[in-house]
This record gives structure tokens, C-alpha cells and sequence, in this order.
């Protein structure tokens, strides 16, 4: 049933597919190999934090020569329906069908369904060895139709691939039967660290947006408030409580408990990466914000606040933006992630816009009524919208990203790929 939806090419055929249950199983050079242009979230020791704390079971689509050699490489989660918080903004139906066929549409016909790509960081990848570049596209035809096939015999429902960056829809789009099943999702923010001091950031800001930067840093430092950088592992036990807090504000449904659990892996496996920023007041822990340095880019990862404790100091921005901007510089990296949402506030203080794209594949029975609805729903009016909500930043007639017929390359008036 899913696998009709894509057509691989025969280039990759010689490779051998397996399956295996545990990325501990693979030889971490060789997923390092072929996740080398990838972000945080495709990476060994994310995806094995993610394995031991999640309550979903993963899956690893493996691609090898004839030699052994990994050649690709793609997890996958069957979620069955059942208590799997991490999974809030990363199954179709939530984030994909319901948005399409409105809100009397149910989950049960879409369950269980088969999760291909990250859980994790708005951000899902196509993990290809680069010296293959010139097989790359037959390679995450082979990765997307091997998906589809477990997803057949194990008999799910539905399945998703979530929170594609622009460039991977543009990877994915030449093997999709059903381009319609692909939908704009929303974009993800980065600040591109492009200055040398901090007072360089400033400079490039409008003189208003300066003069609120300077404000709201000086609110802070005349706060009391007092931020210590350290690593993950030394205030483990200390960040739940915070984190479950902002958690809850904004409708997860994460417990302490599983909170801790998450970060206890994280701290596992990434603990050498990690940056936190621990905000005191009296010696008391008021905020947080989790950030890990991955190659050169710094990614946003957690925050906690205790909102009472923090009023008025505006510890959000410095604890999101203004210190990590500090930390970026420090370490000579190149841009800080920051994922989704709140993005009039990420794009205030310097965050470009990228568009993520979400493939959809729903259940037979609706599949009539969801490609009809996404052909008239309009990719290009999600599109405008976001143009008129950030109008120097998002040009849609001009930008093969935030269209299907820019991912397919047949659009004349779009840009090279940014």
C-alpha cells in the first residue's frame, strides 16, 4: 500500500538492505561517514540518547556495498498510539493530516504509523556516504521505499516523515508518486554568526531593535540575576523541574520524570558537547537554557523558567539569544539553531527563516479526500502567509524553498538553493 507511493531508481540495486534494532550495533565511524553534512539530530550519539530514553522503539534502515561499507542510513519509529510525549509534534496525523482534513478528522484510522527521519529538533535529514554524490538521489529513493516496505508488512496505518529541511524535501521529491502528500510545514530559525564581537551583532541590528537589544541586556545585568555555563552532567538533577514547567505552559505533556530520563542519555552520550546556561538568583536555580555544540553550529535544545522568579529581568532573551550569540562567537562556530516557533521573536534578533516540509502518507481510506484537500488547501497560500508575516525575509515567487515546484527544480522564477 505505501510502498506504490514511491518509485526508487535502479541505481542503488547493488546495495544490500538490513535492518537492525540499535544503532549501538553499527560502527559509529561509519554512520559519522554518512551523517557528515548532517545536523545534531542524525547523529550517532543524538540518535542513541533518543533510542534509550524514548519509549517508541527505533529501527535503522542500513545501505551497504558489496565491501560492508555503509553507504545510507535512515531510523525509523512504529508508534502504536501509546504514551510517547517526545512524540507531540512528530507523528501525521497531529502535525499533517489533521491540519489538511480539519478538526473532525480522528487519529485512531491513522494508528499505527510508521515515523521515518528525526523525532527530534524540527530537523530530519538524509544520511548518504557524500563520496556517493552522484547515486545521492537513488539513495534516499532506496532509504524512503524501504521505509514504505516495513511499513506494508508491519501493517501500519499511516506513515510520516517529519519536519524535512528544504534541502531534503528537494532530495525526497523525485521519488514521490504523490508530491501532493508533501506539505509546508513551517520554518525553522537560525542566526548566522557573520560578525565578530558582539558589538558587530548590534551594529548590523535597525537602530530600534538596537536600542530594545541594549535595554533588555541591561534589564538582565541590573537584575541580580547571575548565569554560570557549565556542562549537562554537573546540574543534571536540577533541570526537570524547570523545564517540566515551560513544558506545561505551552501544552506537553512531558512529566519530570521522563524529562530527566531524556537528559540523563543526553548526558550519556553528549555530555562533552553540551553548553548550559544556569541562571541564579541567591544561589538559587531560576532558568536554564540547554544548547549543544555540534561541528560548528550551536544548537537550542531545552529551557526552563520559574516565570515569578524571573519577571522583569528578561532572562528569556538573554538565556535564548543574546548570551548563546556571546558562546557562538567565543567558539568560532558559524550559526545557532533554533528550531521552531516564537519565530517574530527569533527573527527580531537576527534568525533567518528555512522552510521545513512534511511528507504525509495517510491511510487508504482517505487518501481520496486528503489529496483533494491538499490540492485545494494550496502550498503557495501557506507560502503568502508567511510572506505577509515577515516580508523581508520570505519571497516565495523567488525561493525554490517554500514551493513544490521550486523542491521539483521546474520552477523558473526560483533561486539557487540557499
Amino acid at each position: 500500500m505505501f510502498s506504490e507511493l514511491f518509485h526508487p531508481t535502479g541505481e542503488s540495486s547493488a546495495l544490500e538492505a538490513k535492518w537492525t534494532s540499535s544503532l549501538a550495533e553499527v560502527d559509529r565511524r561509519q554512520w559519522d561517514q554518512i551523517s557528515q553534512h548532517c545536523g545534531l539530530y542524525l547523529s550517532y550519539p543524538f540518535l542513541l540518547a533518543i533510542e534509550e530514553s524514548e519509549a517508541t522503539p527505533a529501527s535503522y534502515l542500513l545501505l551497504r556495498d558489496g565491501k560492508g561499507s555503509l553507504a545510507a542510513g535512515l531510523p525509523v519509529y512504529q508508534w502504536d498510539g501509546s504514551r510517547d510525549p517526545g512524540l507531540d509534534h512528530y507523528e501525521p496525523f497531529a502535525s499533517g493530516g489533521q491540519w489538511v482534513l480539519g478538526r473532525r478528522a480522528r487519529p485512531q484510522p491513522w494508528l499505527p504509523t510508521l515515523l521515518a527521519g528525526s523525532r527530534a529538533g524540527y530537523s530530519t535529514e538524509f544520511a548518504v556516504n557524500p563520496m556517493l554524490s552522484r547515486s545521492h538521489g537513488s539513495l534516499v529513493a532506496r532509504l524512503l521505499a524501504g521505509a514504505a516496505d516495513l511499513a506494508d508488512s508491519a501493517g501500519s496505518a499511516s506513515v510520516g516523515v517529519m519536519w524535512l529541511t528544504s534541502a531534503a524535501a528537494r532530495e525526497a521529491y523525485p521519488c514521490l508518486q504523490r508530491p501532493e502528500y508533501l506539505i509546508l510545514a513551517g520554518p525553522n530559525c537560525a542566526i548566522e554568526i557573520k560578525w565578530d564581537s558582539f558589538e558587530q551583532y548590534l551594529a548590523h541590528l535597525s537602530h530600534s531593535r538596537r536600542h530594545s537589544a541594549l535595554r533588555e541586556r541591561s534589564r538582565f545585568q541590573e537584575s541580580g540575576l547571575e548565569v554560570e555555563v557549565t556542562d549537562l552532567r554537573s546540574c543534571l538533577d536540577q533541570l526537570p523541574r524547570l523545564a517540566a514547567q515551560l513544558q506545561a505552559k505551552y501544552g506537553h505533556a512531558s512529566t519530570e520524570a521522563e524529562i530527566a530520563a531524556q537528559l540523563e542519555a543526553q548526558a550519556r552520550h553528549l555530555n562533552s558537547e553540551s553548553r548550559v546556561l544556569l541562571c541564579r538568583r541567591r544561589g538559587r536555580l531560576v532558568a536554564f537554557s540547554l544548547f549543544y555544540r555540534w561541528r560548528d553550529c550551536l544548537y537550542g535544545r531545552l529551557a526552563g523558567f520559574d516565570y515569578a522568579a524571573t519577571a522583569g529581568s528578561d532572562a528569556y532573551f538573554n538565556l535564548a539569544f543574546y548570551i548563546p550569540i556571546q558562546l557562538a562567537l567565543d567558539e568560532n562556530l558559524s550559526q545557532i539553531k533554533l528550531g521552531m516557533a516564537s519565530w517574530r521573536a527569533k527573527v527580531l534578533r537576527g534568525a533567518s527563516l528555512d522552510p521545513a516540509w512534511t511528507l504525509v502518507c495517510p491511510p487508504g481510506p482517505v487518501r481520496g479526500s486528503f489529496s483533494r484537500a491538499t490540492r485545494g488547501w494550496g502550498h503557495e497560500d501557506a507560502a503568502e502567509w508567511w510572506a505577509q508575516q515577515f516580508p523581508g525575509l520570505v519571497n516565495w515567487r523567488q525561493d525554490w524553498r517554500w514551493t513544490r515546484a521550486g523542491l521539483a527544480g521546474n520552477d523558473p522564477a526560483t533561486i539557487g538553493p540557499q
